[in-house]
């Protein structure tokens, strides 16, 4: 299990769509909304990281979703594993390089 603490960008115009968009997902909690409309934190659950890579990919299919931008991770039942080196997680597209990389390849 993942837990993300993450900040979803949006236009101060979107935010009441973005906030209906994000709610509906069931793995997503909303927080607080920035004083300019323009951030909206959030705590997402995911299973491993390829279920928080499709919950992410799923937002940013709405046009009023711009980016969301993970800010710390907690693996919860995983961390003894990854502390005694039984496990290593894959952190592939977490790193803004590979997103940059990523977005150059589909324009």
């Amino acid at each position: 299990m993942i837990y993300s603490g993450s900040v979803v960008y949006t236009q101060a115009e979107d935010l009441e769509k973005a906030r209906t968009i994000i709610s509906a997902v069931e793995n997503i909690e909303i927080f607080a909304v920035s004083d300019d409309k323009t951030q909206i934190i959030v705590a997402i659950e995911a299973d491993d990281e390829e279920h928080l890579k499709q919950i992410c990919a799923g937002l940013r299919e709405y046009p009023e979703i711009l980016e969301v931008a993970h800010h710390i991770f907690h693996f919860e039942d995983d961390v003894e594993d990854i502390l005694s080196g039984r496990k290593v997680p894959s952190m592939e597209g977490f790193f803004k390089s590979k997103k940059k990389e990523e977005r150059k390849l589909n324009g």
